[in-house]
């Protein structure tokens, strides 16, 4: 991850640069007559992840040994899932590298002179776990509005979810379970989360303030928007990776300075992030010519201007094949005619080649907290037929898992062929899966290790037992 702040310029010579640097949305920018600045978390130009989240995305199918009951399961996350989180006294921010960033970008936006125009970004770290905010903060949330997302029992959830749950930190053994489940607690998380965004607000407007300051505002366009959600205690879970709404869907506002008295507009047609590298350059004027070839999304300006989709697909698709999952999943959003022919927003989940476990289909509109699986339903048959031919219109997803499944393979192989301490490395204390290594006894974690790597290639579904290998 990099935090600091660039002030771009175009290269000329891209010889030796990483593959598409010279279409990166700056590099673009610059090249039709933009001044860019880049400031903040801005972690796409680190080349890799952490050791951690590499082991952990590339071990997804290796079968480690854990007891629920016993130690909480096997985690590849540490232990915020079962934190109360944190509230310090006063009005101190806690989150001092955000404000930061803010000054520094605010400051530069005040005192641009350039003829050109310009194109900021700036990445936040806040409105993330940890769980972290002050008391000013915190007492501007009111408690007594907070929902709590009810849990069925762990035996009653997919077992996709089960894992993810598990990996996260969020299965309790039978010690913690009195703390774990109190309501208090998971109120109290969301409060949290709620503050920090609440805070992030406030950061928002500073950006606002710069800009009216400036005297750009009637020429500037604004997006604000996240790279990912937070599961905040919903299906038993924090964090990202799963398809669920919490984790997959963000909010985004965009405010285009030149429409005066544009007023809000709510638009629920199914959007995606890739939408906002064509977006930016509709908006910046940059002609078609000079725009790269084969963007993956769409425009928003239109959507945005009159609420038409003409010209969209009316479906968008997801997928995922890192840490705290599984299994790979694949997964398709489309508005579709439910019973009685009513309009109603439905998301199709396949996991892995869709043979391994049961999918998962639900109605956005009617269940917005995505608790009831419909996927067997047989009124929604067709319904799954037609999301399932969308969804295979953008990737094949059989191809991709089995892909997937070869690849981290073949990675954990390299890596251990370029590291001669392997075994010491791979259970390092600085490793959030120390401890979860450790529970069923070292040599137990590296057979299971072992056994994987000596197997064919293959995908092996989400399991669904709170113990494995399962007791007799």
């Amino acid at each position: 991850m990099h935090n600091g702040i660039k002030v771009g310029g175009a290269w000329n010579n891209y010889e030796g640069l990483p593959t598409g640097y010279k279409n990166r949305m700056d590099q673009v920018l610059q090249r039709n007559g933009y001044t860019t600045l880049q400031t903040g978390k801005y972690d796409w130009e680190s080349g890799s992840h952490s050791l951690n989240v590499r082991l952990n995305a590339w071990t997804m199918y290796t079968q480690f040994p854990y007891n629920v009951n016993a130690s909480g399961g096997w985690r590849d996350e540490t232990d915020e899932c079962r934190s109360e989180g944190i509230v310090v006294p006063g009005n101190t921010t806690t989150h001092p590298e955000d404000w930061e960033t803010v000054k520094k970008t605010t400051a530069w936006i005040r005192n641009y002179k350039g003829e050109k125009p310009f194109f900021v970004y700036s990445g936040m770290n806040i409105v993330h776990p940890p769980y972290v905010t002050n008391e000013h903060y915190f007492n501007k949330i009111d408690p007594d509005k907070i929902d709590v997302p009810p849990w069925p029992a762990l035996e009653d959830l997919h077992p996709c979810d089960l894992q993810s749950s598990m990996l996260k930190g969020c299965t309790p053994s039978y010690e913690e379970e009195e703390g774990f489940y109190s309501v208090d607690r998971r109120r109290r998380i969301r409060r949290i989360y709620l503050a920090m965004i609440s805070e992030w607000d406030d950061m928002v407007g500073e950006y606002m303030k710069a800009v009216n300051d400036s005297g750009r505002w009637s020429n500037t366009v604004f997006i604000v928007t996240s790279d990912h959600g937070d599961q905040q205690m919903e299906h038993q879970q924090h964090y990202k990776m799963v398809p669920y709404d919490a984790s997959a869907s963000v909010p985004m506002i965009i405010l285009d300075g030149r429409l005066a008295n544009q007023g809000n507009n709510v638009i629920t047609s199914p959007t995606q992030l890739i939408d906002i590298y064509p977006t930016v350059m509709e908006y910046a004027n940059v002609p078609p010519e000079n725009i790269p070839n084969g963007l993956d999304g769409k425009s928003l300006v239109k959507l945005v201007e009159t609420s038409s989709s003409s010209g969209r697909p009316d479906f968008v698709v997801s997928q995922f094949h890192g840490c705290n999952v599984a299994m790979s999943w694949f997964a398709i959003v489309q508005r579709v005619s439910c019973e009685g022919g009513q309009k109603c927003l439905a998301k199709y989940v396949r996991w892995g080649t869709g043979n391994e476990v049961e999918d998962q289909l639900f109605d956005l509109t009617n269940d917005p907290d995505e608790r009831i699986n419909l996927a067997k339903s047989p009124a929604f048959s067709s319904i799954i037929e037609h999301l399932d031919e969308n969804l295979k219109k953008v990737v094949n997803y059989t191809e991709v898992a089995e892909e997937v499944a070869l690849y981290n393979k073949e990675s954990l192989k390299w890596w251990i062929s370029t590291n001669a301490d392997w075994r010491e490395k791979i259970h390092s204390k600085k490793l959030r899966w120390t401890s979860s290594w450790d529970a069923a006894g070292k040599n137990a974690s590296f057979r299971a290790l072992e056994e994987w790597l000596n197997s064919e290639v293959n995908i092996v579904p989400c399991r669904a037992t709170l113990e494995w290998p399962p007791s007799d």
